[in-house]
C-alpha cells in the first residue's frame, strides 16, 4: 500500500514538472513537436539537464537549487509546485475525490503558473476553464443550490471594478467557475481562505520591502488554487469549526 501512495505522490509531482516545462516552452514560442520532445535545460547557460536533475523535488535538492554547470539559481516555484501537486494527488486519492476535480486542479495549476510569472492569465484559457466548470456543474452538480452566491459575488466584484480596479477579470471568472463547483459552506471557506492567504503574502512582501503596498500586485489564482483544494478536502469541517468558534453552531 505504501508503494501505491508513493507512486500516486510522484505521479502528481511528475505531472507538475511536465506542465511547468510545457507551459514554459509554449510561452517561449516552441513549436510542435519540440514542445514535447525538447530536452529541459538551464535558462541561463543552456546546460541540458540529466534525468536525476529533472527528478521531481529530489533532483532540486540533489543539485542544491542551482544549475550544476553555471550555478545559476533555479526558481523555487518548481519544486514547491511539484510538492503541492504530489501531496494534492495523494490526498485526493485517499479521500476518493471525484475525477473531474483533479482536472479542475490541473487547469488551476497552469493558470497559477501564468499568474505567478506574468501577473496575468490568458483570456482563452480562462474561457476554456469557465466552460469546463459550467459543464461539470451541468452534468454532475446541478442539484447543488449554491450557484446563486458565486454569481452574486461575481456581480459585486464587477461593480467594484467599475469604481476601482481591485481584481483582474480573469481572477473574477476563475472564482466564479470554482464557486459553482462547491457547496455553500465550502465556497465561503474557499473565498475567505484565499483572501487571507493573499493578504498574509502581501504583508510578508511589504515587511521584506520587496514591494510598495500602493503598487503591490498579488497573483490571486495560486491562493485560490490552494484554498479551493483545502475546501474540497476539509471545507465542511473547517466551516463547522468556525461556526463553533463563533458560538453559532
Amino acid at each position: 500500500m505504501i508503494i501505491i501512495y508513493i507512486c500516486i505522490f510522484f505521479l502528481g509531482a511528475s505531472i507538475a514538472s511536465f506542465l511547468n516545462a510545457t507551459t514554459y516552452r509554449v510561452d517561449n514560442g516552441y513549436k510542435y513537436p519540440d514542445i514535447i520532445k525538447s530536452n529541459s535545460h538551464c535558462e541561463k547557460c543552456k546546460h541540458v539537464l540529466t534525468w536525476w536533475e529533472l527528478f521531481p523535488i529530489l533532483g532540486y535538492i540533489y543539485i542544491g537549487g542551482k544549475c550544476s554547470k553555471c550555478k545559476d539559481g533555479i526558481n523555487i516555484y518548481y519544486p514547491i509546485s511539484e510538492l503541492f501537486l504530489g501531496l494534492l494527488f495523494l490526498s485526493f486519492y485517499l479521500l476518493s475525490i471525484p475525477w473531474y476535480i483533479w482536472i479542475v486542479v490541473l487547469f488551476l495549476f497552469i493558470l497559477s503558473y501564468h499568474d505567478v510569472k506574468y501577473r496575468a492569465v490568458p483570456k482563452g484559457l480562462v474561457h476554456v476553464f469557465l466552460v469546463l466548470c459550467v459543464s461539470i456543474y451541468s452534468i454532475y452538480l446541478f442539484n447543488i443550490p449554491n450557484i446563486y452566491l458565486p454569481i452574486l459575488v461575481t456581480i459585486m466584484f464587477l461593480i467594484i471594478n467599475l469604481i476601482k480596479k481591485s481584481f483582474g477579470l480573469g481572477d473574477i471568472l476563475v472564482l466564479l467557475g470554482l464557486g459553482i463547483l462547491l457547496t455553500y459552506d465550502r465556497y465561503i471557506v474557499m473565498f475567505w481562505l484565499g483572501i487571507v492567504l493573499a493578504l498574509l503574502y502581501s504583508i510578508y512582501l511589504i515587511i521584506k520591502k520587496k514591494v510598495d503596498y500602493k503598487k503591490a500586485k498579488i497573483p490571486m489564482i495560486p491562493f485560490f488554487t490552494i484554498s479551493f483544494s483545502i475546501s474540497i478536502l476539509f471545507g465542511g469541517e473547517i466551516y463547522k469549526y468556525l461556526l463553533k468558534l463563533m458560538g453559532i453552531w
